[in-house]
């Protein structure tokens, strides 16, 4: 088929090999990664649907912090306060510690970090 002059048409034949080729590799990939999911999954029961599941509250503002120690909270967001005020901790009393639900995606947050640490 090739010989010392390769022509279009042979060029065309190759490079339409080739990509069958590499998508026949790349569809083998994806049945071997769905087979393994298959072998490591199989007794597992999937959870109810998410409309089963008890309805949310319909536009929660804040969410309660864990139930963990919020005297320990509380000092360590004094001392945060504090030290981002640049003054003590004598002339603010915090209150209460509510952790605020983010409305914007994880990729926006980090976008903005991102741009806050370039500062």
């Amino acid at each position: 088929m090739f010989g010392d002059v390769i022509t279009m048409g042979d060029a065309v034949v190759v490079c339409l090999f080739s990509l069958a080729v590499v998508f026949l590799v790349l569809l083998s990939i994806s049945y071997m990664i769905d087979l393994v999911h298959y072998l490591l999954t199989r007794g597992e029961k999937k959870p109810a649907s998410p409309a089963a599941a008890a309805p949310a509250p319909a536009a929660p503002v804040a969410a309660a912090a864990p139930a963990r120690d919020d005297h320990a909270d509380a000092v360590l967001v004094a001392a945060a306060v504090a030290a981002y005020l640049g003054t003590t901790t004598d002339q603010f009393v915090v209150r209460s510690i509510r952790r605020l639900v983010p409305e914007e995606s994880p990729w926006v947050q980090a976008s903005r970090m991102n741009r806050r640490d370039a500062r």
